[in-house]
């Protein structure tokens, strides 16, 4: 490539994704990629031309052409009075805002985008997803999207599309993928039916957790049985039933406790989102909401565990675009789920306390063509939990609402659909037989989505030339710790157009330092062994282009080598893992498994009781691997490996 080469790719802003190389492709498990913005610019300049552009906290694995979906998850504001009102949408804000481009170019970690956005966005409330593009492709395994994470504020979606075929020889599922349900959490107090408010704070005495939602928690107001927009409440206490998400269409109400400290305060149903997006004049939409907690303040088996059930997870998002739909009888999905406490001998059953609310369903986009043989398609909520085991009748959890269906044209005989509603929970039949067996204790079911046709993917109209960009020199940067030292690698897209390469080094919070110098490199690929240090370190790569500018690498960040682990079992495991919590380890902690390429697989918030000694996650889902498991919370960070057979 000689001096002063520019990238001329402009890619064609009249699809909804543009068709690249990809021929003939399987494909299976997460195919997105996930991405933190910490800057928008729109309309700025370069060498006089105008352009937007979104700043990125890493962009590896991104190049110049590819697809990438902007969307805004959260940003709405609630009313926070303790009243009835509490959780009602006062501003939608930019919750819900999407489209999509194409990269023209870098400016550093600044991705410049084919057009002007068409939106504006809150930067603390943006993801970019890369979207991946074939020809022709099979989906030979489960696709399915990386769980949606509250503390990055990414995940939740599926985006993918072929200019020609998708063949189906398995699901397309973003089920549970959406926002977390209240989590479990058991009360150590006892006021018999008194607590009547709409929001409490994280002492976790009167109230159960609410469920997520498109607005964000509100600091010492995150419980009680107020909604939270699209999320449902949490049972007050004694023993109510936790309100259903919601998405397109509302959630339903937890359930009361009839019988012995009467409550009725139970979880409110996250609202109807409806009239907030799904159209042409206003197209949004929204990941589903999640289900509140039931409260409890019982022992199960004198195990200090909750005898209630968490909210369910919302369900995420799909979109979808191809000429041809082969669906092969497999299914397509965004529905909801059922909060699971792994303690009980029925896992979405509350063995004695409040019934968790089910998750309100996602939305599944879909511009096709042509549908070849049977397909399904669901956005659905789930159902509430049950509850039972004494003569009590505590509450069952709400069903969650029903979500979207949304496509380019009318769907054919051939496409089944459902959008329906979750049933409300009910008093399980037991050996107490009491009179309110097989009720609903006022528990009320989810409302059903819809079915739509006109779906058209939003995208900016004003083009730019991506001529005057400046040309793209690195490809990656990428670094690990090894057992006796660390391994920096990194890779160029231009090698003749680079002049030098600078490798610097921060240790701690001090300033960065040169450690690496090359002239005028002779390959791609490049790479540098560093010895460890006893502090964290952070790596940038600073490459000096023939033509005087420069640019700077995505930030490789390693930890000082504290390995604090944990005892995990069986390993190798099927279904579910056992893990043996480290001593004093309790509180909100995160739990977070990742695959052999760094991806998030799964992202769960628990409440640890301090007399807890384990906890249990499932991993049944999970493609056979090695996973990383990490455990995060105030007492530190602590991992392990998993071999899943």
């Amino acid at each position: 490539m000689k001096l002063g080469q520019f990238i001329t790719i402009c890619l064609s802003l009249t699809a909804f994704f543009i068709s690249q190389k990809s021929k003939g492709q399987t494909i299976s498990g997460v195919i997105n990629d996930y991405y933190n913005v910490t800057g928008i610019t729109n309309y700025g300049t370069h060498n006089s031309y105008s352009y937007s552009g979104i700043t990125l906290q890493n962009i590896s694995n991104l190049s110049t052409g590819d697809r990438v979906l902007i969307i805004q998850i959260k940003g709405a504001t609630i009313t926070e009075t303790n009243t009835s009102n509490f959780g009602n949408i006062n501003s939608i804000g930019n919750a819900g805002k999407y489209e999509f481009s194409s990269i023209c170019g870098f400016l550093n970690n600044t991705i410049v985008l084919s057009n002007h956005l068409l939106n504006t966005y809150d930067v603390a409330n943006v993801q970019v997803i890369k979207v991946p593009v074939f020809t022709d492709v099979t989906v030979s395994g489960t696709l399915r999207a990386i769980e949606w994470d509250p503390v990055s504020e990414t995940g939740g979606i599926i985006a993918f599309e072929a200019s020609g075929t998708i063949t189906m020889n398995a699901n397309i599922s973003a089920d549970s993928a959406g926002f977390k349900g209240g989590p479990l959490f058991r009360n150590t107090t006892y006021h018999c039916g008194s607590e009547t408010a709409w929001y409490y704070g994280l002492t976790g005495n009167e109230g159960a957790p609410k469920g997520e939602g498109i607005a964000a928690f509100i600091s010492n107001k995150e419980y009680g049985r107020g909604k939270q927009a699209n999320g449902g409440g949490g049972g007050n206490e004694d023993n109510t039933g936790g309100g259903g998400g919601s998405n397109y269409a509302a959630g339903g109400g937890g359930g009361h406790k009839l019988i012995t400290c009467v409550a009725t305060t139970s979880g409110e149903p996250g609202l109807a989102l409806s009239g907030f997006g799904y159209s042409l004049s206003n197209n949004r939409v929204f990941l589903g909401g999640a289900g509140g907690n039931g409260e409890s303040n019982n022992n199960y088996g004198g195990a200090s565990v909750s005898e209630g059930t968490p909210g369910g997870d919302g369900g995420g998002l799909v979109f979808v675009k191809a000429n041809e739909l082969i669906g092969n009888g497999f299914t397509i999905s965004a529905n909801g789920s059922q909060g699971l406490n792994p303690q009980l001998p029925v896992k979405t059953e509350a063995a004695g306390d409040g019934g968790g609310g089910g998750g309100g369903a996602g939305a599944v986009m879909l511009n096709i063509t042509t549908y070849t043989g049977s397909v399904t398609v669901q956005a659905r909520g789930a159902n509430g939990s049950n509850a039972g085991f004494q003569a009590q009748c505590p509450g069952p959890g709400g069903g969650g609402g029903g979500g979207v269906i949304w496509t380019s044209s009318s769907l054919p005989a051939n496409v089944s659909t459902s959008v329906a509603g979750g049933t409300a929970g009910v008093i399980k039949p037991t050996s107490y037989d009491p009179s309110c067996e097989g009720s609903t204790n006022n528990a009320t079911a989810g409302s059903a989505g819809i079915v739509q046709s006109g779906f058209v993917a939003p995208q900016g109209t004003i083009t730019i030339d991506c001529s005057i960009l400046p040309v793209d020199l690195l490809k990656q940067f990428i670094g690990k710790r090894n057992s006796t030292n660390v391994q920096l690698n990194w890779e160029l897209r231009n090698k003749d157009a680079v002049q030098k390469i600078v490798l610097e080094r921060r240790i701690g919070n001090e300033s960065f330092r040169n450690v690496y110098e090359q002239l005028d490199p002779q390959t791609s690929n490049g790479f540098y062994t560093d010895e460890p240090v006893n502090s964290n370190v952070t790596y940038r790569l600073v490459v000096f282009a023939l033509n005087g500018e420069k640019q700077y690498s995505n930030h490789v960040f390693i930890e000082a080598d504290a390995r604090k682990t944990f005892h995990l079992y069986p390993n190798p495991a099927n279904d579910d893992v056992t893990i043996q919590l480290p001593a004093n380890f309790n509180g909100k902690t995160q739990v977070v498994v990742t695959d052999i390429n760094g991806r998030q697989v799964i992202n769960q918030q628990l409440f640890i009781q301090s007399s807890q000694i384990n906890t249990v996650v499932s991993v049944k889902h999970l493609p056979a691997g090695i996973y990383n498991i990490r455990l995060e919370n105030k007492d530190g960070s602590y991992s392990a490996k998993l071999l899943k057979q």
